[in-house]
């Protein structure tokens, strides 16, 4: 039978989906081994409590010899847990200690971030098992406001989810309804869009509901940020719901340098993520359709440029704007070896030979070019390729309207982003709320 101490160190972690609690027989006397799996490896710790019990004729030596930090109040056993300890507590509560236990490999299966590059952070990133990548969080956020709750999904394959959240930062309606979603779950997850698609009806939509990393720095901020994370079993990426427009302009990184220097790195993403989107399809609303904005001298610049060129200005971008997306394609999908030999031969040859063959202009050349530069500017792979694809719209618009399509495209862009929602979160709020902060 379980003590009061017990009892109340169980009610504080009832919602943590890695706690646990084990009862031992030692000496004819149970006691209560206490922690979390995703920190302290049970198996191993158990049977370094069993040695020591063998060599100890009594419980009371053995507490007095598994550590020196022995009965101890309530609120150092919990602070004990949260820092990955193991805590230990007799069957009548009299006596207890907070061990170091043999914790779980952390680094074995770390390795640096592929997809995301920190800078002046932690080069840690997550890897494929679902408790080692718990266990970085946990090591970093040593609060008993974490709460964890664990899923399993699907119907074919049963897979591992799990769910964290900061209680008292991330509503409460939030958080409930996540709740009843995962548990209705009955298909088989077997991709990030596979979950993405449990959380609205955005088949046909570019952009997701979850922003995935693989910086336990940035899920950590997210939770900070009253987000919820999920982690999939042999998913190597923190899925962080919901999804919003200023992550892909913001990064926890960015606190590392002066204000005024953060305040600069954002300013120019802002400025990659609008000439991503106009660049293209402004050359074609300027050289084709209102070529009369331009002075004289200019006018004539962009005319011999383009002289000798078969090609419209509309067909000839869109050939560039897709020979370039089909490049950075190639490149994502060649082994890293082939890779910067397709960058040298489609970027700087290919370009080079069209401009030559009077395909293309030197100008379009130069547009395609800082475009390219310009979508890589914003946080996040899955970011920059839904950019690239909202382009096209504004471009063919452009090639109609001219200027005003520009204008019409862009404007239709943010009016369709801005009604864009992740239960009732719309996608261009700057934070959410967090429990009890008045709206």
């Amino acid at each position: 039978m379980r003590n009061k101490i017990v009892n109340e160190i169980e009610s504080k972690f009832s919602n943590q989906g890695d706690f646990f609690i084990e009862e031992e027989l030692i000496n004819k006397t149970t006691i209560f081994l206490i922690g979390f799996k995703t920190l302290v490896d049970l198996t191993k710790s158990k049977l370094y409590v069993q040695q020591i019990a063998n060599s100890n004729t009594s419980v009371k030596a053995l507490f007095i010899n598994l550590n020196d930090e022995i009965n101890v109040d309530t609120e150092q056993m919990i602070k004990g847990i949260l820092e990955g300890n193991l805590v230990i507590v007799s069957e009548d509560g009299k006596q207890n200690a907070v061990v170091n236990p043999i914790v779980q490999n952390l680094r074995s299966s770390i390795s640096e971030p592929k997809n995301e590059s920190p800078i002046q952070s932690s080069t840690d990133a997550f890897g494929d098992d679902i408790n080692t990548n718990i266990g970085m969080i946990r090591k970093r956020l040593t609060t008993a406001s974490l709460c964890h709750c664990n899923y399993e999904v699907g119907d074919l394959e049963k897979r591992k989810l799990s769910m964290l959240y900061i209680k008292g930062r991330t509503p409460n309606s939030l958080i409930d309804k996540v709740d009843r979603q995962l548990k209705r779950i009955k298909s088989d997850i077997d991709t990030i869009d596979d979950l993405n698609l449990q959380f609205g009806k955005r088949r046909l939509s570019p952009v997701s509901h979850l922003f995935a990393t693989e910086l336990p720095i940035s899920a950590i901020h997210s939770l900070k940020e009253n987000k919820i994370v999920f982690f999939l079993d042999n998913c190597p990426f923190a899925l962080v719901f919901p999804n919003l427009l200023w992550d892909m302009l913001v990064s926890i990184n960015d606190r590392n340098f002066p204000s005024i220097l953060s305040f600069m790195l954002r300013f120019f993403r802002v400025i990659g993520l609008v000439a991503t989107l106009i660049l293209p399809a402004l050359y074609v609303a300027l050289v084709s359709v209102n070529p009369e904005v331009f002075k004289l001298d200019l006018a004539l610049f962009v005319a011999k440029s383009r002289e000798g060129i078969p090609l419209t200005a509309f067909l000839e971008t869109i050939a560039m704007v897709v020979l370039v997306d089909l490049i950075l394609e190639a490149i994502v999908r060649l082994p890293k070896s082939v890779g910067p030999a397709i960058t040298m031969v489609g970027g700087i040859i290919l370009g080079q030979a069209m401009v030559e063959a009077k395909l293309v202009s030197n100008l379009l050349v130069i547009v395609i070019t800082a475009v390219v530069i310009a979508s890589s500017s914003v946080i996040g792979m899955q970011n920059s390729l839904y950019i690239r694809l909202l382009k096209y719209p504004i471009l063919i618009l452009a090639s109609l309207f001219g200027i005003l399509g520009v204008c019409i495209g862009f404007i239709f862009t943010i009016i369709y982003l801005a009604s864009l929602t992740s239960y009732d979160i719309p996608y261009m709020t700057f934070r959410i709320k967090k429990e009890g902060e008045i709206k």
